[in-house]
This record gives C-alpha cells, sequence and structure tokens, in this order.
C-alpha cells in the first residue's frame, strides 16, 4: 500500500514538473559569417629574426638540468636563464652563441 501510495505521489510530481515547465525553442547555433580580407597591406617589418635587426647577440643558457642536458632557454649573453641562475654551464662560451 505504502509503495503504490509513493509511486503515485511520485509520478503525479513527474507529471506536473513537465507540464509547468516554460518550453523555450531550441538553441540553434550557426557558424559565423565570413570575414572579407582587406586590401590593405600588412604592416611593413622585417622578414626573418628580430634580433638581427637590432644587432643583438643571444645565447643559450647551457646550464646542466634534470636530464643531464644543456638548458636550451635563450638569454642575452653569457649568463642563464632565470630557473638555472648561479649554476655553471655545461659547455664552453662559443657553443652557446645562437647562430640563426
Amino acid at each position: 500500500m505504502a509503495i503504490l501510495l509513493t509511486a503515485s505521489l511520485l509520478g503525479a510530481g513527474v507529471i506536473i514538473g513537465r507540464w509547468s515547465v516554460d518550453r523555450n525553442p531550441p538553441l540553434i547555433l550557426q557558424p559565423a559569417t565570413p570575414q572579407t580580407v582587406s586590401a590593405m597591406p600588412l604592416a611593413t617589418r622585417p622578414v626573418g629574426d628580430s634580433s638581427a635587426a637590432t644587432g643583438e647577440v643571444f645565447y643559450i643558457c647551457g646550464a646542466r638540468t634534470k636530464k643531464g642536458t644543456p638548458c636550451q632557454r635563450r638569454v642575452r649573453g653569457l649568463e642563464r636563464c632565470w630557473q638555472h641562475r648561479g649554476k655553471p654551464a655545461m659547455l664552453p662560451p662559443e657553443k652557446l652563441l645562437v647562430r640563426d
């Protein structure tokens, strides 16, 4: 008897809940309209590495990593990267120079 009463109350609640829901139309997503390409030229900038234009010389950090290989982060001058400050380089300075 209690199971029948529980089932009927549950069924009545589901039916009332389904009827009281506001039925909005489904959301339809459409792709954005394609943008037209402007006839204006792109900003002129030097082709290639920006270091060549400024004359800066870059080196690699060269400190020993956990893996045992030299760190490959680029640095200015014969310094170490932020992670390896104070550690010595594994390679001689001439091998730390980045040649692009």
